[in-house]
C-alpha cells in the first residue's frame, strides 16, 4: 500500500472476506505519509505491517513481505493479494487445496473476473513472442467456461498463492522490475524449473481496477516502465534473436501508436514515456527516473 486513502475503504471490505482463512496477515507500506501510515495501523491491528522508508515499488514491497512469510517455518503457502482484489469468502482455503492437490504445483491462481461482474479478466495467462501476458478467456461468460482447471504459462501478479518451496527454488522477485512484467519474469524461471503454475475457476476473485480519482487509466508515466521492462526481460532471458524481434515489435508498436497520438496529446505522452523505456531497457539502465520515484 502507498496513500491509497482513494481506495481504502473497500480495502478494508476485502479484507474482512478472507481475513479469517489466514494464518498470518502481511501489510507492507511502501513509504505513506504519517497519516495514512496512522490510518492502516488504526484499521488492521491484527496484520504484519512493514514500514518501508522508500517505495520499492510491487516486487520490493513484496519481496520484504514473502521474506517475512518465510522467516516463520510455520508458513507452507504464501499468498499474494492486491488491496483492490475482492476474493470470495472460502476462496483462499479453495485456492490452498487446489495447490496442493499437485506436488508440481508451484503457484496458482484463482479465475479473475472484471469488477462485481462474472466476465473474466484472466483464468490464467499465455506469454507472447513480445512478452506480454496473453489471458486465457478474456471477455468470455464464466458459465461459457466448461474448464474447471488448467496448467498455464503465467498466472497475474497481484492474486495467486506459492508454498514457501517455489520462493526458496525459484527464488523472490525482481527488484530491477519495480512494477510491470514481474509476472513474466517469475514464469520465465519457472519454466526452468519443475514447477508448474496452474490456475482454478473454483476459487473466484474480482479485479475492482480502483484508480484515483476514479480514472479509468493508468498514469502517463506507467508506460515508460512497460516498455523499460520488456526489453530488460527480452535481455535476461533471451538471445540475439528475440532481442531483436522484442525491440522491433515495441518500436512498430509505439511508432504506430504515436501516429494516431498526433491526434490525441495524452495518447503521444504515452507512447514517448514507452519509447524512452525502450531504449533505456535495451541498454539495461535500469535507474529510476525521479518523475517515478523522487530520490
Amino acid at each position: 500500500t502507498y496513500n491509497d486513502d482513494y481506495k481504502f475503504r473497500e480495502w478494508v471490505g476485502h479484507h474482512k472476506l478472507y481475513k479469517d482463512e489466514l494464518y498470518k496477515h502481511i501489510i507492507v507500506d511502501n513509504g505513506s505519509s504519517p497519516a495514512y501510515l496512522k490510518l492502516v495501523e488504526e484499521s488492521f491491528p491484527g496484520s504484519h505491517l512493514i514500514k518501508r522508508t522508500i517505495n520499492g515499488g510491487c516486487t520490493g514491497a513484496y519481496n520484504d513481505g514473502i521474506k517475512l512469510a518465510l522467516s516463520d517455518p510455520a508458513v507452507d503457502a504464501i499468498m499474494l493479494i492486491g488491496n483492490d482484489i475482492r476474493l470470495e469468502v472460502g476462496g483462499t482455503a479453495k485456492l490452498y487445496d487446489f495447490l496442493f492437490s499437485n506436488p508440481l504445483f508451484g503457484m496458482v491462481s484463482p479465475v479473475l473476473l472484471a469488477k462485481d461482474s462474472e466476465i473474466i479478466d484472466d483464468f490464467g495467462c499465455d506469454i507472447s513472442k513480445k512478452l506480454y501476458m496473453l489471458p486465457y478467456d478474456f471477455g468470455k461468460k464464466l458459465s461459457e467456461v466448461e474448464t474447471k482447471h488448467r496448467m498455464v504459462k503465467s498466472v497475474t501478479g497481484g492474486m495467486n498463492m506459492a508454498r514457501r518451496e517455489f520462493y526458496e527454488q525459484v527464488g523472490l522477485q525482481d527488484e530491477n522490475l519495480f512494477m510491470y512484467s514481474d509476472e513474466v519474469d517469475m514464469a520465465l524461471r519457472t519454466q526452468k524449473t519443475g514447477y508448474i503454475m496452474a490456475a482454478t475457476q473454483l476459487a473466484r476473485a474480482w479485479h475492482q481496477h480502483i484508480n484515483p480519482k476514479a480514472g479509468s487509466h493508468r498514469a502517463d508515466f506507467t508506460y515508460y516502465l512497460i516498455g523499460r521492462n520488456k526489453m530488460y526481460l527480452a535481455r535476461k532471458h533471451f538471445g540475439i534473436m528475440r532481442i531483436s524481434y522484442v525491440f522491433g515489435a515495441l518500436l512498430w508498436r509505439t511508432a504506430f501508436a504515436m501516429a494516431f497520438g498526433l491526434f490525441n496529446r495524452t495518447s503521444l505522452k504515452q507512447q514517448l514515456y514507452f519509447f524512452w523505456g525502450i531504449l533505456n531497457g535495451l541498454v539495461k539502465n535500469m535507474e529510476l527516473p525521479g518523475f517515478i520515484v523522487k530520490s
